[in-house]
């Protein structure tokens, strides 16, 4: 039997804003992403960096590097944000306690990972420092929280009124992007676009479903 899990204070507003920032993460980092890049297009290849070769350069974290970095370092702090808030909305549909409370835990920790990998990354030619190892660690952890966000969040709303489809959506998600990477890695670093694209994907699509509830809930 499912336990119910749904927190008595949400509001429509909150909904919607929740959904909202859910929605927006993609398409804002990638947007940044772009734009900086061709800000900084000479100081990327100076360090050795090329839209498709591997190489040794850590793109995009990189762009925090050239004159315009606080705008990639925010855009980092964005996704921490915008993601916590979402789950602050998303926890509000869960059915199911522990699996909820596992999301909540994953929700944090993708929350934290934004404020991680704001920290400056290391360019190829220096030695490690403190922020490139905390940058590391906040990319780890974004990858370790999407992971258990998505699985636990797929299980927390198992029979929940209105998802219907979207949990096994959101089981299959983080699977998909490994097997996208795998399949793209002969393209060089189109395989590292692909997994970011399809896991921040989640968050759009989740949002979106939310916003919808938001106005289907009495």
């Amino acid at each position: 039997m499912a336990h119910v899990y749904v927190h008595p204070v949400a509001t429509e507003r909150g909904l919607r804003l929740a959904g909202t920032l859910g929605m927006a993460v993609l398409p804002v980092f990638a947007v940044v992403v772009v734009l900086l890049t061709w800000l900084e297009w000479d100081f990327l290849h100076r360090i050795g960096w090329t839209v498709l070769d591997a190489d040794e350069v850590n793109y995009p974290s990189s762009l925090a590097r050239g004159d315009f970095g606080v705008v990639q370092a925010l855009n980092f702090l964005m996704i921490g944000v915008f993601t916590v808030i979402l789950g602050q909305g998303l926890r509000t549909q869960f059915v199911h306690r522990w699996s909820g409370a596992v999301a909540v835990f994953g929700f944090c920790a993708v929350g934290l990972a934004g404020v991680l990998s704001a920290f400056a990354t290391d360019l190829p030619s220096e030695e490690e420092s403190w922020h490139g190892l905390a940058h590391g660690i906040g990319f780890l952890l974004l990858l370790f929280g999407c992971g258990v966000t998505f699985i636990a969040s797929g299980l927390a709303l198992r029979g929940a009124p209105g998802w219907k489809g979207y949990w096994v959506y959101s089981l299959l998600n983080y699977p998909l992007a490994i097997a996208v990477s795998v399949v793209l890695s002969a393209f060089g670093q189109v395989s590292f676009y692909g997994l970011v694209a399809i896991l921040l994907a989640w968050y759009g699509v989740m949002g979106m479903r939310l916003r919808q509830r938001a106005i289907e809930s009495p």
